[in-house]
């Protein structure tokens, strides 16, 4: 447990500090490198961390550019998908944890197998 919120805590910060600077897709990298280092024993520890991290953190972001524009943007947005503008905050949510979440575990399943390749040798 302990892995894991700290893992968690690791992807939000470089995750936020990664995405001001680069593409929307970088946090699948920083998930998919703070993954790398973390020893789980399975990859379902370091999805749900990846997860998790990337999910608050969009979710969040979402919700702060939605109550700067009053709404105007979500409303807009909605009209053009042809949706209510409150499925806009989920939407963006599962979006950024499925990201965030395959990501972290590309990161774990990657480091598993090099220690298989260094057991092997």
């Amino acid at each position: 447990m302990k892995k894991f919120g700290l893992q968690t805590l690791i992807i939000l910060v470089l995750g936020s500090i990664a995405q001001y600077f680069f593409p929307f897709w970088s946090i699948a990298v920083v998930a998919a490198i703070v993954g790398f280092f973390f020893k789980h024993e399975n990859s379902a520890a370091s999805f749900a961390a990846g997860t998790a991290a990337v999910t608050l953190l969009w979710s969040s972001y979402a919700i702060f550019l939605n109550s700067m524009n009053a709404n105007q943007l979500a409303d807009q947005i909605g009209v053009l998908f042809k949706v209510g503008s409150g499925y806009l905050v989920p939407a963006v949510s599962l979006i950024g944890g499925l990201l965030g979440g395959f990501g972290a575990q590309t990161g774990t399943l990657l480091r598993k197998i090099f220690e298989k390749e260094e057991a092997a040798a």
